[in-house]
């Protein structure tokens, strides 16, 4: 006969009755997630490089004798990397929220928070705090790059005190973050990592682009509206042509994350984790 054996088991970990997850708290336990992911790395790094290098190797190729255009040109040209770098980021926004209902740790996150909404508006604050920190950077550190490269050409005389420069610069960074925050919600909504990066090219990035070539009228005067198109308005040095004013163009990015991140939260709350 055995004799059966009995062994202390440590009690469960029981939270104080008063115990209660703090703003603080959760915006540092999204913090750390963000950071602790190797993909956020490579990502970020993907992003700062491409933004920089594309920028740089256009202003290193255009020949001497087109640079001619001035400030909308000049910042245009500056700023091809940085616009592309957006789905780079766009992709880790998703990622962001998608991992962690494909690996499961969302249940814990939710356990922590039952409440659910505050675990979104912490993601999406750590993260939109992060993207606009590096894309300052990247912005401004790409911009006195390529002016360098373009030297004492027309597309080299742009100066920060410039009519509308300053303002197309941070544009950038407000549509980089914008497009980021769609991204994370869009994620959010879907929770699954290659159907909201396939829905983020194709519907908000190419689909609009596409829909240009249609014969309809109607198309056209609709497109503006679309969500990846009513920031570029923020992009332009003079942006007196543009479909959109600067206003409409803050108010319909305004409008557009009300409407992603409300049905993100509306669904939340509904949907089992």
């Amino acid at each position: 006969m055995t004799a059966a054996v009995m062994t202390d088991r440590p009690a469960a970990y029981t939270p104080p009755a008063n115990y209660k997850l703090s703003a603080v708290g959760l915006l540092r336990s999204e913090w750390t997630k963000l950071w602790s992911l190797r993909s956020t790395w490579i990502v970020l790094l993907s992003a700062a490089v491409f933004s920089a290098g594309l920028g740089a190797l256009i202003a290193a190729s255009i020949p001497t004798e087109e640079m001619v255009g001035g400030a909308e040109t000049a910042i245009g040209a500056s700023m091809s990397g940085v616009a592309l770098a957006s789905v780079f980021v766009a992709v880790l926004g998703i990622l962001t929220v998608t991992g962690e209902y494909t690996t499961g740790s969302i249940r814990s996150t939710m356990s922590a928070a039952p409440k659910r909404l505050s675990v979104l508006w912490a993601k999406a604050a750590v993260f939109g705090a992060v993207v606009a920190v590096m894309f300052i950077v990247m912005v401004f550190l790409t911009f006195f790059l390529t002016q360098a490269l373009f030297g004492d050409s027309a597309l080299g005389g742009v100066s920060l005190s410039d009519d509308g420069v300053l303002r197309s610069l941070f544009g950038y960074v407000a549509l980089i973050v914008y497009l980021a925050l769609l991204a994370l919600g869009i994620g959010s909504i879907l929770r699954n990592s290659a159907g909201s990066i396939g829905f983020y090219i194709g519907v908000i990035m190419i689909l609009p682009q596409l829909a240009t070539l249609l014969p309809w009228n109607w198309v056209s005067d609709v497109t503006p509206y679309t969500p990846g198109n009513v920031p570029n308005t923020l992009a332009m040095v003079d942006p007196a042509g543009a479909d959109l004013s600067l206003g409409q163009s803050w108010l319909w990015m305004g409008i557009w994350l009300v409407v992603t991140y409300g049905l993100a939260g509306v669904l939340l709350k509904r949907r089992d984790v």
